[in-house]
């Protein structure tokens, strides 16, 4: 049987956590490679352009940064304003659509 293009696209595909960062579920870890793999393949997501919507919000429109999801705690914030898969500036505090969390960072109902 044929491969979809999305097997094709990930067919030796390496999926690594780190031992050094917070627990992520295998799925959660398997997003972040997915979406890293993707971004390799066609460029960063683009706000302005055309593509895929990361549905960027700054920190003035993150309404769950207190309960901890925003960039800061993102598994593709690379710190400062860079993102591994966003071409935009993106702020610790601000969030996408894409925000890949490990495990207990996010505290619900707070």
């Amino acid at each position: 049987m044929d491969k979809t293009p999305l097997e094709n696209l990930l067919s030796g595909a390496k999926i690594v956590i780190s031992s050094d960062t917070p627990k992520m579920d295998p799925q959660e870890a398997e997003l972040a490679q997915v979406l890293i793999t993707l971004t390799q393949k066609y460029g960063k997501f683009d706000e302005k352009g055309e593509g895929v919507w990361a549905g960027y919000d700054p920190p003035s429109k993150n309404t769950v940064k207190n309960i901890g999801v925003k960039c800061a705690n993102c598994t593709l914030y690379e710190g400062g304003t860079s993102c591994k898969i966003i071409t935009l500036p993106v702020m610790p505090e601000g969030k996408c659509r894409f925000a890949v969390i490990p495990n207990g960072i996010v505290k619900k109902g707070k």
